[in-house]
């Protein structure tokens, strides 16, 4: 079969699903610019603004987690950019500090399917914003609410190479804590497709603390959230990273979360105390449930270790299924036999 086959999107994706896809919203919930809000905020920015005598802001694509995302010129490159700044109703102090970690987790992951930092710098008002690759397709969440769920296999083809992003991310000590169907974008490269994972605001590094979330805080999308996140615990590894990865390949192969409900009270109950269903999906492939329900175990010690174990089986269920590339068209072999 065609390693880009079921799981590549429409070769163009419209307007609104671009840019929701850049900043990782639903296309449903882009919103319109936010007002002023309360305490020390940014200036408005407006299309044609300068930052930095070198980014000309051409166009908003959206706000989330945040940010705020404009399209961008490079004016001494003549290319096109993502540019993230604070949002207008985030108190500085708090957004620049998470805005910084996020460009410092990025920048640590050098991966085909991790988006690419390029420049961390301020404007004339002293207000950081991180340059990015501008990416040009829809998320992962938008194609499953428009296309529904996919073939196993070619769900597992996808996720790949952001199992990849997250292995290379976790040697270098960062830790993504928000991985979600929502930052992941699916982009277009000729006939292929590389999902592009994004939004790396709540990642925590091996060597910094997170002082500025309060514990009582839930910082993340408990929907995705391991059990000692939603438990307000600071730790957080890679085995975190395991669970959520396995809750978005539950998603997109059965078309349903495993842990829901009518609001996060009874998402964070489903997270702590039950366990997810067996769907008649998996009944086919019971090697690949097995995959998915040891890597939503309750317990971090019952998990796939590493997110390179979580690779390695499930490439092993791929090529037994007869399967030889993801969906990049990368060797599963070469690329994932090498870690065992």
């Amino acid at each position: 079969m065609d390693p880009a086959g079921d799981a590549s999107p429409p070769a163009s994706a419209p307007p609104a699903t671009l840019r929701a896809g850049q900043a990782g919203l639903s296309a449903a919930s882009a919103p319109a610019p936010a007002p002023s809000g309360k305490g020390v905020l940014l200036r408005r920015y407006a299309p044609g603004d300068v930052l930095a005598e070198r980014y000309r802001l051409m166009e908003l694509l959206g706000e989330g987690s945040m940010g705020a995302v404009w399209r961008a010129r490079n004016l001494a490159l003549d290319l096109d950019v993502a540019l993230k700044l604070i949002r207008r109703d985030c108190g500085v102090p708090e957004a620049a500090t998470r805005l910084l970690r996020e460009a410092q987790a990025a920048a640590r992951v050098s991966h085909r399917a991790a988006v690419r930092i390029f420049d961390l710098s301020v404007t004339d008002a002293g207000e950081p914003f991180v340059v990015m690759e501008l990416l040009s397709g829809r998320s992962l969440a938008q194609a499953l609410a428009e296309s529904g769920p996919m073939p196993p296999l070619s769900a597992v083809q996808l996720l790949l190479p952001v199992i990849g992003a997250l292995s290379t991310a976790h040697a270098a000590g960062v830790v993504h804590r928000d991985v979600k169907p929502a930052n992941i974008v699916l982009v277009r490269d000729g006939r292929r497709t590389v999902p592009k994972l994004i939004d790396f605001g709540i990642a925590a590094t091996a060597t910094c603390a997170r002082d500025d979330v309060p514990k009582d805080v839930l910082v993340g999308s408990p929907a995705y959230m391991a059990p000692e996140q939603v438990r307000g615990g600071q730790d957080a590894d890679a085995r975190t990273d395991v669970w959520s990865v396995c809750v978005v390949l539950y998603e997109i192969v059965s078309g349903r979360r495993p842990f829901g409900g009518p609001g996060s009270i009874s998402i964070v109950h489903d997270v702590l105390r039950v366990d997810p269903p067996r769907l008649e999906v998996f009944e086919a492939h019971p090697r690949l449930w097995d995959i998915i329900e040891r890597g939503l175990a309750k317990s971090p010690d019952g998990r796939f270790p590493t997110m390179p174990a979580l690779g390695r089986a499930l490439a092993q269920w791929a090529i037994a299924s007869g399967v030889a590339h993801d969906v990049t068209g990368a060797s599963l072999v070469d690329y994932w036999l090498p870690w065992a």
